[in-house]
């Protein structure tokens, strides 16, 4: 079970992590249509979605652990601000 749990949730190789990466590829892309006066609609929501998936990356490599017998990993890491962000709140 562990096997299988690493190979779905692994932080370089892991399903969900590569999920994550085309999530986020996406969001970027909506950020930068919608800064240019576009819709980008639902795509631009898709931060949240990321944000999700590592979570549930974490969840699940937290359960593999428990499984393995291997220690817990640290906290989760969040998602990191996205390249759209202002001027001004670059500057803080």
């Amino acid at each position: 079970m562990a096997e299988v749990l690493t190979e779905i949730a692994a932080p370089v190789h892991g399903l969900l992590p590569l999920v994550r990466e085309v999530v986020v590829g996406s969001w970027n892309a909506a950020i930068r249509q919608d800064a240019h006066g576009k819709e980008a609609g639902p795509v631009a929501r898709l931060g949240d979605t990321a944000d999700s998936l590592s979570h549930a990356a974490y969840l699940i490599r937290l359960a593999r652990d428990h499984v393995g017998g291997t220690p817990r990993e640290p906290a989760a890491p969040s998602l990191p601000p996205g390249p759209a962000q202002s001027p001004a709140a670059r500057r803080r």
